[in-house]
C-alpha cells in the first residue's frame, strides 16, 4: 500500500511541474524569436509584406491574445502535436523522434564510459588512500571535473581527425565513430562519479560489518568487492540518475562540435534558424523524458532502499 502510495504521489507531482514548464517554454520561446510569421514566410521563401504578414499571423494563430494561443499551442501539445517545423516543413515529433536514438547512444555509452573508468579508479584510489596513486587520481578526476568539455572536443578533433586521419571530421551519427565524442562527454562524470564513490568507499569501509568479514579472515579485496562497493554504490545511484538526464537531453557543444545528429544539434540549428515550433518541441520533450527517467529511477530507488518508500508514502 505504501508503495502504490508513493508512486501516486510521485506521479501528481508531474502534472503541476509540466504545467510550468510548458508555460516556461511557451513565452520564452514567442517573446525571444522576434516576429514569427516573419521567420516563417522567409522559411517558405516567401516576400514579406503587410498583407502576407497578416495571413500568415491569422494562420498561425498569433493574431489571438497570448493567453489563447497557449491554450490552443497547449492542446496540442498534450497530444504530442507542436506543429511542423518552418525548416523542414515535417511535424516537430517527427523530426524529434528520428534524432532521439542518436542522442541516447551517444548518452549511454558516455556513461558506460564513465561508470567503466570510476569504479576501478575509486577502488584504486581507496586502496592506496593518501599515497602516490591516490594523489595522482585525485588530480586526473579535479581537471576532469573542471576542464570545458567543448575545448578538449576541438583539442581531440583537431588530432585524432586532422593530424592522425583515424576519425572523420564529420561523424553525422555512425556507432563507429561514438567513442571519441562519448568519451569527451564522460570524462566530467568519471571525475564526479569517482570522488563520491571514493568518499563513500571510505565511510562503509569504518562500518561495524566490514571490520567483522575483515575478522573472519577474508582478503581486502573479497571484502571490498562483496560488501564494501555494494554499499557505497547507492548515494551514487541519484547523481547517475541526474546526470544520464542531462546527457539523454542532449549535449549541444559536444553534438554540434563531432556533428552528431542528435536532438541537441538538432535544438541549436533551430535556435540560429529561429524554428520557434522545433523550439517549443525540443523544451516539452526534454522535460518530459527528464522527469520520466527520474521518476522511474526514484520508483526503482525506493525498492533498493525502503526507507524512501515508506517516508513517500506519510501523508
Amino acid at each position: 500500500m505504501n508503495t502504490l502510495r508513493y508512486i501516486c504521489k510521485r506521479l501528481l507531482l508531474v502534472i503541476p511541474l509540466l504545467i510550468v514548464i510548458s508555460v516556461l517554454a511557451f513565452l520564452l520561446s514567442n517573446l525571444s524569436s522576434g516576429d514569427v510569421a516573419s521567420v516563417a514566410i522567409r522559411n517558405e521563401g516567401g516576400i514579406v509584406n503587410d498583407v502576407t504578414l497578416a495571413a500568415k499571423r491569422e494562420e498561425l494563430g498569433l493574431d489571438k491574445p497570448l493567453a489563447v494561443q497557449y491554450l490552443n499551442w497547449l492542446s496540442k501539445a498534450a497530444r504530442l502535436d507542436f506543429g511542423n517545423s518552418f525548416t523542414t516543413k515535417k511535424p516537430v515529433i517527427y523530426e524529434i523522434g528520428r534524432r532521439f536514438p542518436a542522442t541516447l547512444e551517444l548518452a549511454l555509452m558516455a556513461t558506460l564510459i564513465a561508470v567503466a573508468l570510476s569504479v576501478p579508479f575509486a577502488l584504486i584510489s581507496v586502496r592506496y588512500k593518501d599515497k602516490l596513486p591516490d594523489f595522482i587520481i585525485r588530480v586526473l578526476t579535479t581537471v576532469g571535473a573542471t576542464m570545458p568539455n567543448f575545448w578538449l572536443g576541438l583539442l581531440l578533433l583537431y588530432f585524432f581527425a586532422i593530424q592522425l586521419g583515424v576519425v572523420p571530421v564529420i561523424s553525422g551519427s555512425k556507432f563507429s565513430n561514438i567513442f571519441l565524442p562519448a568519451f569527451v562527454m564522460s570524462l566530467e562524470h568519471m571525475a564526479l562519479y569517482t570522488r563520491l564513490l571514493r568518499g563513500s568507499i571510505i565511510q562503509v569501509m569504518d562500518s561495524g560489518y566490514i571490520k567483522a568479514a575483515r575478522t573472519k579472515g577474508l582478503t581486502y579485496w573479497a571484502v571490498m568487492l562483496k560488501h564494501a562497493l555494494r554499499n557505497a554504490v547507492l548515494p551514487c545511484m541519484t547523481l547517475l540518475t541526474t546526470n544520464l538526464s542531462g546527457l539523454i537531453c542532449g549535449s549541444f557543444a559536444i553534438e554540434t562540435i563531432f556533428s552528431w545528429n542528435g536532438i541537441g544539434k538538432f535544438a541549436v540549428e533551430s535556435v540560429k534558424s529561429k524554428d520557434l515550433p522545433v523550439v517549443e518541441g525540443y523544451i516539452m520533450a526534454v522535460a518530459l523524458t527528464y522527469i520520466l527517467i527520474n521518476l522511474i529511477m526514484d520508483i526503482v530507488y525506493s525498492y533498493v532502499n525502503p526507507r524512501i518508500r515508506l517516508e513517500g508514502g506519510k501523508s
